[in-house]
């Protein structure tokens, strides 16, 4: 994919159509395993507009994708998701007739994923920024991705670029990181009690 990838900066035509047909089922299959079940009322196609409009944005602006950080295909999972999650948000509300933010959060959170309590207020947007500027690359990498509401630890371990590690020591330096961050942002007030 990679190669696709820098065919794709280097404004290759045939490109985007190569990536999609590799990439829109795989992320359709993902969407599908991760989001199983719909609430009644909302369109069965919303994982089909979620993948599209991951692509899409891809397409549009490939320079973001840094292959430092991630593969390109955890990169666009990432990004279906979070769009997924927007149109889930999105068609909730509108199914329940201008339901709050908060109240479709609470309904949808277990309470343990920090990207559904970060506070979505401009004052919490600019506390999120200060806080970003005090972290090391590796806590800001995970926490980017807590804030997608990806949660795997080896996930996490891989934006750290510790991957070498045994999983038992992957897996307690992520909890270290996470833990980390979760403190601080409880302490400039961002997460939503």
């Amino acid at each position: 994919m990679l190669d696709l990838h820098q065919r794709l900066l280097s404004d290759d035509p045939v490109a985007t159509e190569e990536i999609f047909n590799i990439a829109a089922p795989d992320l359709e299959r993902h969407l599908q395993l991760r989001f199983p079940s719909l609430a009644a009322g909302v369109d069965p196609d919303v994982r089909t507009l979620a993948v599209y409009e991951a692509l899409t944005d891809y397409f549009k602006n490939p320079g973001k994708y840094d292959s430092s950080k991630s593969g390109l295909m955890t990169y666009l999972r990432m990004a279906a998701r979070r769009d997924m999650q927007n149109l889930l948000k999105k068609e909730s509300r509108h199914v329940s007739g201008r339901v709050s933010l908060e109240d479709v959060e609470f309904r949808q959170s277990d309470g343990n994923d920090i990207s559904e309590r970060v506070a979505e207020d401009l004052d919490g947007r600019s506390k999120i920024e200060d806080l970003k500027q005090g972290m090391t690359s590796e806590e800001r990498a995970v926490f980017e991705l807590m804030l997608d509401g990806e949660r795997g630890t080896e996930v996490a371990a891989a934006a750290m670029s510790i991957g070498h590690l045994p999983p038992g020591e992957r897996a307690r330096e992520v909890k270290r990181v996470k833990d980390r961050i979760k403190k601080r942002i409880q302490r400039k007030g961002i997460i939503r009690k």
